[in-house]
């Protein structure tokens, strides 16, 4: 009963974030990311098991947007991303401590606000309740069933070319239709860190279908402006991006 209340209103709901975001909100971090790193090579790092495969640190040297709890894997690379990006709002609940004590900029969904400690690095974005790719991500952000739609707007807001995944292994236990819930039983085998929904922690089941849709969407915006995002996951199941190997990857930086 409360899922069918929340769908029917949900128009309602991003409508009041919406008008108050552009009320309240402070936009300044995301105005000052136009163009940053254009025409540089920047990596999208996904929270897929291939991570643990994938040499992180070859790309020290370059930009790069890191995702979610991202940082469970910092203990075990010298990496570090330039942002965070979270959606989620159950994960922002989830992480709210690491994220308000970041010395990286992390930068939250406005409907979070709620959930998310303030600390000096959290800035707060705008999310759209349409899929449609945004070009400037201090208005809004497209909305979609991954993290990783909203990371590739604010990779073609910094001006990056080429974009290159890794960690996007598009291949999960269990799936599911959108804003589907459920409790994790065991070690978590579908992100590169067995806790990363702890035994016992409430998950979003993946919807792949919907990330697919907006995939092609971020393709065909970045080739009619003549960039390109290839996808170095080391085996993953994604086939929307050109596929290229590590190797080549780190080739291009």
């Amino acid at each position: 009963m409360l899922r069918q209340f929340l769908g029917w209103t949900k128009s309602t709901r991003y409508a009041i974030d919406d008008a108050l975001y552009k009320a309240y909100g402070d936009q300044s971090a995301l105005v000052e990311l136009r163009d940053i790193y254009k025409g540089q090579p920047m990596l999208v790092v996904g929270n897929g098991p291939s991570l643990n495969k994938t040499p992180l640190d070859e790309f020290a040297h370059i930009p790069s947007i890191g995702m979610n709890k991202i940082d469970l894997i910092f203990k075990r690379v010298a990496w570090r991303p330039n942002l965070i990006v979270c959606v989620n709002t159950m994960v922002v609940k989830q992480h709210a401590r690491h994220f308000a004590s970041s010395d990286i900029p992390v930068y939250l969904s406005w409907k979070s606000r709620w959930f998310a400690k303030s600390g000096p690095s959290v800035s707060f974005f705008n999310m759209s309740l349409s899929e449609d790719f945004s070009d400037d991500i201090a208005q809004r952000v497209g909305g979609a069933a991954t993290v990783t739609y909203p990371a590739l707007q604010f990779a073609y807001y910094m001006g990056a070319d080429p974009v290159i995944l890794v960690g996007i292994d598009h291949n999960f236990d269990k799936t599911g239709k959108e804003n589907a819930y459920e409790k994790r039983k065991g070690a978590d085998i579908n992100h590169f860190d067995p806790n990363y929904f702890k035994d016992g922690a409430y998950w979003g089941l993946p919807n792949l279908v919907g990330s697919e849709r907006v995939y092609w969407q971020a393709k065909a915006v970045f080739e009619s402006a003549n960039r390109r995002i290839f996808d170095a996951t080391v085996d993953g199941k994604l086939e929307v991006f050109p596929k290229i190997s590590i190797d080549e990857a780190i080739g291009m930086v």
